[in-house]
């Protein structure tokens, strides 16, 4: 009985703290970097009020950010590529036929990779900003309006942050400057 008593305990803790981790995060950004919005604007959205949408993106990553008061949603999605095979294909090179005394053009036949494309989203776990010598932090929930502040009187033009992940790798992507602009309105 006790045994099992333990063991439900154990259970249900570990349920309790695997809850609070995902509510103790940086929730998803609510589109893509593919999504057809009004990027870095000032908008008013039928469920989040005023937000601003912001992106950042290479060949590797995006970074997908939802900026308002009521809290900053982010995504990071890291892409890469896998061999899934190999396809062959026909190829030119030019030799020096010795027998006809001149360079012609010989065919071969060769293998060519033939790649996968993946992908994985991410959440961050905290957000910092480094703003005129501070370091703000978020993590959750509405933005402070220290925070707010800070966000409302950045310095123009692009701002460097720096992500941490649930996975606790970190990077510093770079956020826009007209997204940097737009946060001059959104957060006063």
């Amino acid at each position: 009985m006790k045994k099992q008593t333990l063991i439900g305990l154990g259970f249900s803790l570990s349920l309790i703290l695997t809850n609070a981790a995902q509510v103790w995060a940086v929730q998803p950004a609510s589109v893509d970097q593919h999504a057809d919005v009004s990027w870095s604007r000032v908008i008013d959205n039928p469920f989040d009020g005023r937000i601003v949408y912001d992106k950042n993106y290479t060949d590797d990553f995006a970074f997908v950010s939802v900026w308002s008061k009521q809290g900053i949603r982010a995504t990071y999605t890291r892409y890469w590529k896998v061999v899934d095979g190999y396809k062959p294909v026909w190829r030119t090179r030019r030799v020096y036929s010795h027998h006809e005394g001149k360079y012609i053009d010989r065919e071969y036949q060769d293998r060519e990779p033939v790649y996968r494309q993946l992908s994985e989203d991410l959440s961050p776990r905290e957000i910092l900003f480094a703003i005129r010598g501070k370091v703000y932090r978020y993590e959750d929930g509405i933005v402070e309006p220290e925070l707010a502040n800070a966000l409302a009187n950045a310095p123009s033009g692009n701002m460097t942050i720096r992500v941490i992940l649930q996975n606790g790798k970190t990077f510093e992507t770079e956020i826009g400057s007209d997204t940097v602009e737009a946060w001059k309105t959104l957060f006063r």
